[in-house]
């Protein structure tokens, strides 16, 4: 069962509620794993472009802690470093574009656990 706190929720609402989840190209992210690790099985991903703004979100599904690749397919990331900022959770990450590009973004969820990124180049 997924309990979400009333701050969560309405910081959930915020977010979705910008115009490149309604008018962005979306795309499924494609999702890789390891042989000996089918944890990826769990874990779902969406990414949207507008003009020059960039968002991937990234859900483990199951009640398990979940590990993936994702493949995030805009072209431009290549050549660049990329910050990933968690509306939800105020963190941030700097990613290699190549390797979110070629081998994926490296992703490690706890059950249920789940970010809105916006992804910007530093």
């Amino acid at each position: 069962m997924i309990l979400i706190s009333l701050s969560s929720t309405k910081k959930i609402l915020k977010e979705v509620d910008r115009d490149i989840f309604r008018s962005g190209e979306w795309r499924l992210c494609e999702r890789s794993g390891w042989p000996d690790n089918q944890s990826f099985l769990n874990i779902l991903a969406w990414c949207w472009a507008k003009d020059n703004e960039r968002c991937l979100v990234v859900i483990n599904y199951g009640q398990e802690t979940a590990q993936a690749r994702i493949q995030v397919t805009w072209d431009e990331l290549r050549g660049k470093t990329w910050r990933l900022s968690d509306a939800l959770s105020g963190e941030t990450y700097d990613r290699s574009g190549d390797e979110m590009r070629n081998a994926g973004l490296y992703v490690d969820l706890k059950p249920w656990q789940y970010h809105v990124f916006q992804i910007s180049a530093l």
